[in-house]
């Protein structure tokens, strides 16, 4: 879909028009764009659109460049969470000619026009370059809001975890949640160090490419105060985990001393009654009146003798 943005009356509005090098457009925005499409954004700005495969690649040369006279940056954001998890991918922007062209095939909340505080700020801007600070603020917002998420939902787990004396929390769903929340915060995390890695490259160019280099290293700083953060985060979560995890082993061994108490209990007894049930003529003593009493006795002392040991060991 290709999406034109031209300036209006004190605002970024969408263009009913369909030639993306008219000088009103500020913003030309592809998403799942087709050839047709990517084609005449090409052919009108002069400008090499990066297909999907080439917008994967991981290596700083093939994500950040300039190509003749244009400014080519390819970062991994997050796209808009329905009713699923979330989905990360790599979102392109290109400034070329006082122009913006963004391509992605997510939809992150900060590319919402008149949706949230980040839209007002697209919506204000009226160049390119002003587009794009924009986005990527909106960005980074979104950003911080999910690792303010994040840490919401770790304190609850730590307290529903830790709080719980009578042991009624169900672990199993507490190692999902956890799982979750890690999940979050390492796409976060993923997101927040491909913007460091762009706005670092920016800041060497701004200037030829009419970016505020004040609000560029501005925007820089906040991304590694919040990565930093993404890191204690993660470091958080993982010992909650492990927590969890030992609760799960000490709920087994509290099983496992049950069924040790169940053996302590029945094995001697019947060990005892296997022996009196053993028809050997030699032992005729367990025939006479008090042998039975005997066998009552032993089956009653030994399983007391193994307690008392057990207790003595401190077995538990």
């Amino acid at each position: 879909m290709l999406r034109l943005y031209a300036r209006g009356s004190g605002a970024l509005m969408p263009s009913d028009l369909h030639a993306p090098e008219a000088p009103e457009v500020v913003w030309i925005d592809l998403e799942h764009p087709t050839d047709e499409e990517e084609a005449c954004v090409e052919t009108a700005l002069g400008v090499d659109v990066p297909t999907h495969d080439e917008r994967a690649a991981f290596e700083d040369s093939a994500r950040f460049y300039e190509d003749d006279g244009a400014l080519v940056m390819t970062v991994t954001l997050l796209g808009r969470r329905e009713d699923g998890p979330f989905k990360a991918d790599a979102v392109t922007f290109i400034l070329v000619r006082d122009k913006l062209v963004t391509v992605r095939r997510i939809r992150p909340r900060a590319f919402e026009i008149g949706q949230g505080r980040a839209s007002a700020r697209v919506a204000g801007a009226q160049t390119g370059a002003a587009v794009f600070l924009a986005l990527a603020t909106g960005s980074v917002e979104r950003l911080a809001d999910l690792l303010a998420e994040v840490r919401g939902g770790a304190l609850t787990v730590s307290r529903a975890t830790f709080d719980d004396d009578n042991g009624t929390l169900n672990l199993s769903a507490t190692l999902r949640t956890l799982g979750r929340l890690g999940t979050q915060a390492t796409m976060t995390h993923e997101s927040l160090s491909s913007l460091q890695r762009m706005l670092a490259f920016v800041s060497i160019v701004c200037d030829r490419h009419g970016l505020d280099a004040e609000a560029v290293r501005a925007l820089a700083r906040d991304v590694e105060e919040l990565e930093r953060d993404g890191e204690a985060l993660s470091q958080h979560l993982a010992f909650l985990q492990n927590a969890a995890v030992g609760l799960v082993s000490s709920a087994q061994n509290n099983a496992l001393r049950g069924l040790a108490l169940a053996t302590i209990a029945f094995a001697p007894p019947t060990l005892v009654a296997s022996i009196f049930g053993m028809n050997f003529e030699a032992m005729d003593w367990f025939k006479t009146g008090w042998g039975p009493w005997a066998g009552f006795a032993l089956m009653l002392a030994a399983p007391l003798a193994l307690f008392a040991l057990a207790r003595w060991r401190k077995w538990f």
